[in-house]
């Protein structure tokens, strides 16, 4: 039963690939006020074929509400969804499910021609390590 799931999983893996690799006619955006189908909510939350993701083992910093760091975070936030957005529509894109997390996202690890996404964006100083990382950009870290 596991197997068949993970074949699954895989399966649907290798499509979102194959939809992101298709060039510049289908890059992905921004998420806007119309349907979500395929676009960047932010640096760790994006929809792929009408599936809403949330991106394992690092987390970026906000953009529209929660502002712990006010204008500061919500430049950082849109800098970390941009690079995310690069990355889709540059670089082949897989993802590793991981199950759900409470809000009914579809929670997976996402890398970026075979590079963890969320250690380049730690690295870049645009996202903090998940769960243990400092939240940097509300100026509470030490």
């Amino acid at each position: 039963m596991a197997q068949g799931r993970i074949m699954r999983d895989v399966l649907r893996a290798a499509i979102f690939i194959l939809a992101l690799a298709c060039g510049p006619a289908n890059a992905i955006g921004m998420c806007g006020s119309g349907p979500r189908v395929n676009c960047i909510v932010d640096g760790d939350t994006f929809w792929l074929n009408g599936e809403k993701f949330r991106a394992v083992g690092y987390d970026t910093p906000e953009t529209t509400t929660n502002l712990c760091g006010g204008n500061v975070e919500r430049r950082l936030g849109q800098q970390a969804s941009r690079r995310l957005m690069q990355l889709f529509n540059e670089t082949q894109i897989t993802l590793l499910r991981q199950g759900e997390d409470r809000y009914g996202r579809t929670l997976a690890v996402v890398r970026s021609d075979g590079v963890n996404v969320g250690d380049i964006l730690i690295g870049e100083g645009l996202a903090r390590s998940w769960p243990d990382g400092c939240e940097f950009w509300c100026g509470a870290c030490q």
